[in-house]
């Protein structure tokens, strides 16, 4: 496992985030980067810069900060380091991920509701990333997982042996199950027959490939699947070597 990006508005998933990160290094020495975004002032003044870019923490803020510090400093082998990215673009994130050396990118749930543009958008360049992405859920209640189901694309051409191979390198888990999602109109009937296999298998994580997409500004894009089943999902780019 090589470090971990938490993109963060300092919600209290975040501690939930750094607890799974510390379990998902595996004893490998890791470094965590919360990464915390703002947007840089369109002005001029070099004063109105620093006070638009300067604005300090809240109090709730400050505390899950000093609990992510307090939580990451008992592990025997990572350590947090805060990055602050002013504007955020492809290219800017590519170089982020290649700087700090990231394996795995774990996407919370209030950064995901995040109504800040540029957290928005970050959501977006991420999820273009060849990076796997571990997201969250709003109830996750422990960060190791053991079982998964595999929710393959129609058109994916990624089989579940290569599949698993490639997951051994990330976490300890076997794929139990296996379901492919066709169309987009049989959600509703889709639904009761994954959360009965979910039910039966013990399943507590999901995983699904993804292909670029075009970004789409402040578009509110519908619900996956993957998130009205209320598991945590693992997102792996669909070119996986």
């Amino acid at each position: 496992m090589k470090n971990i990006l938490i993109p963060s508005t300092l919600q209290n998933d975040t501690i939930n985030a750094v607890k799974t990160a510390i379990k998902s290094s595996n004893g490998t020495p890791s470094q965590l980067i919360l990464m915390l975004l703002a947007d840089i002032p369109d002005t001029f003044s070099s004063s109105s810069l620093l006070r638009g870019i300067n604005k300090g923490l809240t109090t709730t803020q400050e505390n899950v900060l000093e609990i992510c510090r307090e939580i990451t400093q008992e592990s025997n082998n990572c350590n947090l380091k805060i990055h602050h990215q002013y504007g955020i673009s492809a290219p800017l994130f590519k170089n982020i991920l290649e700087h700090f050396t990231i394996g795995l990118t774990i996407v919370t749930p209030s950064f995901k509701s995040s109504k800040k543009k540029i957290n928005s958008m970050c959501v977006q360049i991420i999820s273009n990333s060849k990076c796997p992405i571990l997201h969250t859920n709003e109830t996750l209640d422990k960060e190791t997982f053991s079982q998964a189901m595999y929710l393959k694309n129609s058109d994916s051409m990624l089989e579940t042996e290569d599949l698993q191979a490639y997951i051994n390198t990330l976490f300890s888990l076997k794929i139990v199950s296996e379901t492919k999602i066709n169309e987009e109109g049989k959600r509703d009937e889709i639904h009761p027959l994954l959360a009965d296999a979910i039910s039966k298998n013990n399943i507590d994580i999901l995983i699904e490939t993804r292909k670029p997409k075009k970004l789409k500004r402040l578009k509110k894009e519908k619900k996956a699947l993957n998130e009205t089943l209320g598991l945590p999902v693992l997102s792996l780019y669909e070119e996986v070597s």
